[in-house]
């Protein structure tokens, strides 16, 4: 996760994201789109990863614009929509957990710095994270 300025585009961040996963193998990435460029899909291509990245309405044809990974995407898309939503839709779990943990604990961040700020979000995942395991247990 990274804490960024309210004015700081998400796609930017993606880069950094990828690069912090470990190294284990990903079959998959999947994100919204405000993360759709072809260069996010070929980053996740060269992780040995393939992406899904939802596709905006004005993406109708195959132009892959030197892009292998972006023209694969959107082909399998084109080919077989319902089982590349399927897995596109397993972002769903962790939009689940966005919302619950916003709900639970507020949409802000209280703190003024940077790193201070990513200590509280870490601090209300854990939380959230701890609750879930709680209520597991009984």
């Amino acid at each position: 996760m990274e804490v960024t300025d309210g004015n700081v585009h998400d796609s930017l961040e993606f880069e950094s994201l990828l690069d912090s996963l470990p190294l284990v193998d990903i079959e998959a990435v999947t994100a919204d789109s405000a993360y759709l460029s072809r260069r996010n899909c070929d980053l996740t291509e060269a992780i040995g990863a393939k992406p899904y990245i939802n596709l905006k309405k004005n993406v109708g044809r195959l132009r892959a614009g030197g892009s292998k990974a972006w023209f694969d995407m959107v082909l399998t898309y084109k080919e077989h929509p319902k089982a590349w939503k399927r897995v596109y839709h397993r972002r769903s779990s962790a939009e689940t957990a966005f919302s619950a943990i916003k709900r639970k604990f507020g949409h802000k961040l209280s703190s003024t710095r940077k790193d201070h700020q990513r200590k509280e979000l870490m601090t209300k995942v854990i939380a959230y994270n701890l609750n879930i395991l709680a209520k597991r247990r009984i």
